[in-house]
């Protein structure tokens, strides 16, 4: 089957009115008014990206896999239900609240509700950021990117890449196990590391603008504890960002410049490092602290670096264009 991309992700939310804040005012989101005291995040024309429900509890609610057609959906019924996994119908309510033509879900080996989802509505009004942004890079992309810690890794590896089609783009093994995985042209839509218990590790946005992330970096250097990663470039994907800790505890990586992969002719390889530079992580052992900073090291030393990629985007110019 194949999966177009991740198009909406739903987070289970303790403290709505912390996030409200930090959604817009901080990242930029334009937040949008839902039933059930749940709140949109509106990143491009669709009425939301991502979804805060209010809960007694904090991570993934659900996420939504976009297929192309109609045909598409009913192979994914087949196949899912072939492989020993109970396929569920959506409701007209369900339906309406996401603005899709059709839509059915499963629960993956981690027990996190998966939603495949044909023809989603844009929204008549356009895209108006909480404050002064130059946009999210989204489109056929999807949203950005999800990292789930999980016991359960083979059990995962083999319902996304082998039943859904993703893509392996790189991983890591030894003291991290951690594969990142492709649905489309973004580097990687989903990484799943090995960890001792399911949770939601960070969800990842892209900014059109690198100086987004930059007045972005500026506010967060005035907020205690905010800043949980520092500013940095990783390896794989070539995206300069940094990490904030979010109202739910998890992290949003705020990001720009990810470089895009061919699905069709894209080769995995196994990394070195995370990151050429910065992306110092505070919320990792001492350990782990040291061997990330000796491996950056080492990728200085190489001298590995990495073009920026141009694709079309707001805040990408080809050397040969117009300014």
């Amino acid at each position: 089957m194949k999966i177009e991309e991740i198009g909406y992700l739903c987070i289970d939310a303790n403290k709505m009115d912390e996030w409200r804040t930090f959604a817009s005012d901080y990242v930029g989101f334009e937040l949008r008014a839902l039933s059930q005291g749940c709140l949109g995040l509106r990143m491009d024309d669709y009425e939301w990206r991502m979804k805060l429900r209010p809960s007694d509890r904090t991570g993934v609610g659900f996420m939504g896999m976009k297929v192309e057609t109609v045909e598409a959906l009913a192979t994914v019924r087949a196949e899912m239900g072939a492989a020993g996994f109970q396929v569920n119908e959506s409701t007209a309510q369900e339906r309406a609240d996401r603005r899709v033509a059709h839509m059915v879900w499963v629960y993956d080996p981690d027990g996190n509700r998966i939603e495949f989802f044909v023809n989603r509505a844009v929204d008549e009004v356009a895209f108006n950021p909480g404050r002064p942004i130059g946009g999210f890079r989204t489109g056929n992309l999807g949203f950005g990117h999800i990292v789930l810690g999980t016991p359960r890794l083979e059990e995962m590896e083999k319902f996304y890449m082998k039943l859904l089609g993703f893509g392996l783009s790189d991983y890591m093994t030894g003291n991290i196990e951690v594969r990142f995985i492709h649905a489309n042209e973004r580097h990687h839509s989903l990484a799943l590391v090995k960890t001792p218990a399911r949770f939601l590790h960070h969800v990842m946005v892209e900014y059109k603008h690198m100086d987004d992330v930059g007045r972005l970096y500026d506010k967060a250097l005035l907020v205690p504890g905010m800043i949980q990663t520092s500013l940095g470039r990783h390896s794989n994907d070539h995206v300069l960002s940094f990490y904030s800790k979010t109202p739910g505890g998890f992290l949003l990586e705020t990001g720009w410049g990810g470089r895009s992969v061919d699905p069709a002719t894209w080769k995995s390889y196994e990394m070195d490092c995370m990151s050429y530079w910065g992306h110092e992580r505070s919320w990792e052992t001492p350990e782990n602290q040291l061997k990330q900073r000796e491996q950056r090291e080492a990728a200085g030393a190489k001298g590995l670096r990495a073009p920026v990629e141009v694709n079309g985007e707001g805040g990408f110019v080809s050397r040969d264009a117009a300014i």
